[in-house]
């Protein structure tokens, strides 16, 4: 004779329970990956377009595309961390220079030189601080003319970048370590540009 198994009718309702819940949040699991793969397509394309505006659009995607999350669709936080990145690169590019200034290989006219360009390094990131603090408390219906003042304080960082390159080209110099501090600067200047260019788009 058969045994048969009683299963009582509550074990029978908690079972579906339990499989409706999995299902359920399966399904939800799911939609958030998608939600979060879209909102990813949808910065990082942001980001690119907006990139593609500057004069170095490589350079302006590799060194903001970590940050995409934070950004999101924004301008003004896109412009706020364009300027932050090229503010801490500046400053350690500063350190850099200020440290092999120190070496002692280096001739009287190389010394003079780097000098030159930690002058010109130091200028160049206050305007840099200047221009984000006031990136940060741009608002009211004089945007116009904080925007203005902020392009006119990265210009000048610019041309006190481009001084500090311009001074080793026009001089000649061989030395390795005075090429590496040309193209750290460089490098700095084409981070500056970039920020210009977003920034100039934020009230175009």
């Amino acid at each position: 004779m058969e045994a048969k198994i009683f299963i009582p009718r509550n074990a029978l309702a908690l079972l579906l329970t339990f499989l409706l819940c999995i299902s359920n949040n399966m399904e939800i699991s799911l939609a958030d990956t998608n939600t979060t793969k879209n909102s990813t397509e949808t910065y990082t394309n942001y980001l690119k377009k907006a990139c593609n505006s500057t004069l170095y659009p490589q350079i302006c995607f590799e060194s903001l595309s970590s940050y995409t999350s934070t950004i999101k669709t924004n301008g003004l936080k896109l412009c706020t961390k364009a300027l932050t990145v090229t503010l801490k690169a500046a400053s350690n590019t500063s350190r850099l220079v200020t440290s092999l200034s120190k070496e002692g290989n280096l001739s009287k006219i190389e010394a003079g030189i780097i000098k030159d360009c930690i002058d010109e390094m130091g200028d160049s990131i206050d305007m840099l601080k200047q221009s984000l603090k006031a990136l940060g408390s741009v608002n009211g219906s004089d945007i116009e003319f904080q925007i203005s003042n902020i392009r006119t304080w990265m210009s000048a960082a610019i041309t006190d970048e481009t001084t500090c390159t311009d001074g080793i080209d026009e001089r000649k110099i061989s030395d390795e370590v005075v090429r590496k501090i040309r193209k750290t600067i460089v490098n700095i200047s084409m981070l500056t540009s970039n920020a210009l260019a977003l920034i100039n788009k934020l009230h175009s």
